[in-house]
């Protein structure tokens, strides 16, 4: 599906209350410069890393926005803002649009989710503020000589969006349209709810349904039977 077909989900949802100007109910293209079209291409971005964020919050990322990382190397605390509280600080992935939590290397084969172990930590600025830095008490990759961390970056292919991703996104950006495209105030708060009491939850159910990637495989004692 593409952003474009995304957009025009979302004005399905607006029961086809597009543009009330133009009298439009769909954009052709999410780079055209019409302005149903821009409503689309600035409100889009806003709404997917809204989603991946809200995901992230409440430990169930989607799939196709999760990535681990060992990050590496402790920065000079002479290069660093004040740490506080903390005794360690890293560089965190230029890539990251969320850090959902500081975890156990050597937990990730766990097959209880639940089980696995989390840290405490916070994320800064670094001082230029060009890029963010995670402090923590805790040594957590398979060394223990650095952080080790599940994050989300802000995925933009929407080639690798599952059929959920793309319901949260779209039930999002319907919302965030109807004032503005249908002129309706009323609807934007029925999607709204609808997406933080149905979209969201029934996006954490599928999510943690993928987690459980160990099976078990019967012995077939037929043979060739």
């Amino acid at each position: 599906m593409t952003e474009t077909e995304i957009c025009n989900y979302s004005f399905v949802k607006l029961a086809g209350a597009g543009d009330q100007i133009t009298g439009n109910s769909f954009i052709s293209d999410i780079n055209a410069s019409d302005g149903l079209s821009k409503k689309c291409k600035f409100l889009y971005p806003i709404c997917r890393r809204k989603v991946i964020t809200d995901l992230a919050v409440v430990k169930s990322p989607l799939r196709e926005t999760l990535k681990y990382a060992d990050l590496g190397a402790e920065i000079a605390s002479a290069s660093l803002p004040e740490t506080g509280q903390y005794e360690y600080a890293f560089n965190v992935p230029s890539d990251c649009l969320v850090i959902i939590d500081q975890i156990a290397e050597s937990d990730l084969g766990l097959e209880d989710q639940s089980k696995i172990t989390r840290y405490q930590f916070t994320t800064i600025l670094n001082k230029v503020g060009n890029g963010k830095i995670l402090l923590t008490n805790s040594l957590s990759n398979y060394e223990g000589t650095s952080a080790f961390i599940r994050y989300c970056i802000d995925q933009t292919n929407t080639g690798t969006y599952s059929a959920m991703m793309v319901e949260c996104i779209s039930t999002l950006l319907a919302a965030e349209l109807a004032p503005v495209a249908g002129k309706n105030t009323q609807i934007r708060r029925e999607l709204m709810v609808e997406y933080k009491g149905m979209v969201i939850p029934d996006t954490q159910g599928f999510n943690q349904s993928q987690q459980d990637n160990f099976t078990e495989t019967k012995t077939d004692y037929l043979g060739g039977r």
